[in-house]
């Protein structure tokens, strides 16, 4: 004979459950907000580290491969404001093979997998105390077809270099750092960024930088310009 639950039984069971239901969802809601927390947490120190890496990077490599050139022609590797920054510098370089002319739209060099579509190039040459900057339209063998025609004549073993362009800003209103390659869009770096400042000691060629996370935490880095030293 099967006996069933008495109708005191069910109650109890029931007020029981009342008490420890609410309980349970209780610990498993605050269990899943600091859950959450960690992850967000764990999120923004893994943004940070990553935006201290980048900035880094691109200022260690500042003026990587232009130091003859602007120390000939005076254009800047390195510009700033109070809350922004830019970069420039060499990813590869390599010497004309030919002789190339004003108005043309090719230039001749080695094969070199760097030197692709898009792709900004300075070209200079210090003997004829000559430069431009131009882009790479297309790529056919060893020519270099440029989106502009030449502005000056250039002798063979002239220096062509691949250029990248880095800019840093900060966009308060979206609490956002940003940051643009070349001629590209201003892609998120870093998120909930309530302040970005830079300072640069040109005696020292050195930046300072600072960023500043929800008003609360600070990041701080200070770079030395390798590259922007004059030997």
């Amino acid at each position: 004979m099967i006996k069933g639950f008495s109708l005191l039984e069910i109650l109890v069971v029931l007020a029981l459950m009342s008490v420890l239901v609410p309980m349970i969802i209780s610990s498993v809601a605050a269990s899943t907000r600091c859950s959450q927390k960690v992850i967000n947490n764990q999120q923004r120190m893994e943004a940070i580290f990553h935006t201290v890496d980048t900035i880094r990077s691109d200022l260690t490599k500042c003026g990587m491969r232009l130091q003859e050139a602007s120390h000939t022609f005076g254009f800047p590797m390195f510009e700033h404001s109070d809350r922004s920054l830019k970069v420039r510098y060499g990813v590869d370089q390599e010497p004309l093979t030919n002789d190339c002319w004003k108005g043309d739209n090719g230039i001749f060099i080695n094969r070199n997998d760097f030197f692709t579509k898009r792709k900004q190039v300075l070209i200079y040459d210090t003997d004829s105390g000559q430069y431009e900057f131009n882009e790479i339209k297309d790529r056919d063998g060893d020519c270099l077809i440029l989106s502009r025609h030449l502005q000056n004549n250039y002798s063979k073993n002239a220096v062509t270099v691949v250029i990248k362009e880095v800019e840093y800003k900060i966009y308060l209103k979206q609490k956002a750092l940003k940051r643009k390659v070349n001629k590209g869009y201003f892609q998120p770096l870093i998120e909930e960024v309530t302040d970005f400042h830079v300072k640069f000691y040109p005696e020292s060629s050195s930046v300072f930088y600072r960023i500043e996370i929800n008003h609360k935490e600070q990041v701080k880095g200070y770079i030395f310009l390798v590259n922007m030293v004059e030997k």
